[in-house]
């Protein structure tokens, strides 16, 4: 009885999140309501506007992301090789469909006096949000493995802001946000499902290759990057550092250090 409860509550998990993004983009799509809604968001008056943006949407930014996923290393293999995984499936899958769509953003249909743009200026590859896809894989790969409530709340949360914010910032339009949700969702499922039927990413040598690009990516991304968000650049900075910080016990232990 408990297994069949956990089954249905990961379907849940797993095919709800899509399925109310592909519903919400038919609706914005049968409404003709995009640029509506586009505007409503992006020239809302948001509290210090720029600077909050930037730092929200950076979220969706592969870079900080590995950052993140940096102290699951020699903890939870299953995320880390899910996330590897996903960063081939969700990525082929984005690029494909920019390709095979290329709409233009908003900087190439808007005029500057128009709405707000922070950051960089991107006119083409509009559909799907790249970074709502890789924010929403990140998600998904936290709400359909085994995790308590509270983080798949807060990880989801955390998606629907980094969407929000590519609006926020002027990049794009919502039915991209909500396209790239469905794709990463999408692609994080069968990410999972490729995991768990190839298990080499599971072994030791793997997740032990897989911990030193995280902690390459962490340090790079502490060192010089910046996602094309400047002012951003601070968190970029303070948050590579605090996740090489927490990841020390589970490197320690994957590496085979002995305790100081």
């Amino acid at each position: 009885m408990q297994e069949t409860r956990e089954s249905v509550v990961g379907l849940r998990w797993a095919l709800g999140v899509p399925i109310v993004a592909a519903l919400l983009l038919a609706l914005l799509l049968a409404t003709g309501a995009n640029h509506e809604v586009f505007f409503l968001v992006n020239r809302f008056p948001w509290p210090a506007d720029a600077r909050l943006w930037s730092n929200v949407t950076i979220f969706g930014d592969t870079m900080p992301l590995l950052c993140l996923l940096l102290p699951f290393a020699g903890r939870r293999p299953d995320l880390v090789w899910a996330v590897m995984v996903a960063l081939i499936v969700v990525s082929f899958g984005v690029d494909g469909a920019k390709d095979l769509f290329n709409t233009p953003r908003p900087p190439a249909l808007l005029l500057p006096d128009q709405f707000h743009l922070i950051g960089f200026r991107a006119v083409t590859g509009s559909f799907p949000s790249g970074h709502s896809a890789a924010a929403f894989a990140f998600a998904g790969a936290i709400c359909m493995l085994r995790f308590p409530l509270p983080a798949k709340v807060a990880a989801l949360t955390g998606a629907v802001l980094v969407a929000v914010s590519r609006v926020a910032v002027g990049i794009h339009w919502p039915r991209d946000v909500l396209g790239g949700a469905v794709f990463g969702w999408l692609g994080m499922l069968a990410s999972i499902w490729l995991a768990a039927r190839w298990r080499w990413g599971l072994n030791a040598g793997a997740q032990r290759g897989f911990a030193l690009l995280l902690v390459i990516a962490a340090l790079y991304t502490a060192w010089t990057y910046t996602a094309g968000y400047p002012l951003a650049r601070p968190l970029l900075i303070v948050l590579p550092l605090a996740m090489l910080a927490l990841a020390w016990p589970g490197l320690r232990r994957l590496f085979g250090t002995p305790a100081l």
